[in-house]
């Protein structure tokens, strides 16, 4: 977690502390397009992406950006731009079956920086705009701490890029507490490998932050300069 702007001390817990992105590789391709100037011709698809974590949608984003190599350079920009110096975007399918940009490696604090970050970036405030919007549905985790939570999810079978396994669910988004915005990443690799526990345990996870998260001395307004 971390308050929200550029340059906020990050604070970790746990030892999930990095794995694959899943869908919350969206995000950074989202703003992509914003950046790009093609929001007017992909709005339908960015909503269905963002708002309700649809594949088909997000695979109309990639190919708009160029696809592969093209897509991944200008949402690794998005990155750059926000705060996250480090993380790159997988290019390449690694599982059939599954998007490329899904089996991206993304730390939580790097995710979290990101997030941070979000809000001083044209395109960033366009996307948590539309992460607002996320489906009930999905509103578990972070969106379980209130009504304005700006969320996006992640989940899928496998930590590792290429690889399967259990379920990992994970999620980012920006929430308020006691009227500050947080920044908050969060993970879960249930023992029993299966989405409906990964969910709850990031409900969990979420409502346990926001409770014990000192939020005097940070931002009310993000920092942006």
């Amino acid at each position: 977690m971390s308050g929200v702007g550029f340059g906020q001390q990050v604070q970790t817990a746990g030892p999930l502390q990095s794995a694959i992105a899943w869908s919350t590789s969206k995000v950074p391709i989202a703003m992509a397009i914003y950046d790009a100037g093609l929001a007017s011709s992909q709005q339908q698809n960015l909503d269905a992406a963002i708002t309700a974590s649809d594949n088909a949608a997000a695979e109309g984003l990639w190919g708009a950006l160029g696809g592969g190599e093209r897509a991944a350079q200008l949402a690794d920009d998005q990155l750059r731009v926000a705060g996250d110096l480090r993380t790159t975007v997988q290019p390449d399918v690694l599982r059939n079956g599954y998007t490329p940009f899904g089996q991206t490696v993304w730390s939580l604090a790097d995710q979290a920086r990101f997030t941070a970050g979000m809000a001083c970036v044209p395109a960033g405030r366009s996307v948590l705009a539309l992460m607002g919007q996320t489906i009930s549905a999905q509103r578990w985790g972070i969106g379980s701490t209130g009504a304005g939570a700006q969320i996006k999810g992640g989940w899928g079978p496998g930590t590792q890029p290429g690889a399967g396994g259990g379920y990992l669910d994970r999620q980012m988004g920006v929430t308020s507490v006691a009227g500050v915005p947080i920044a908050l990443t969060i993970a879960s690799l249930p023992a029993d490998g299966s989405h409906e526990t990964g969910t709850s345990d990031l409900t969990a996870i979420a409502r346990w932050a926001v409770a014990h998260i000192h939020a005097s001395g940070l931002p009310r307004r993000p920092i942006c300069s």
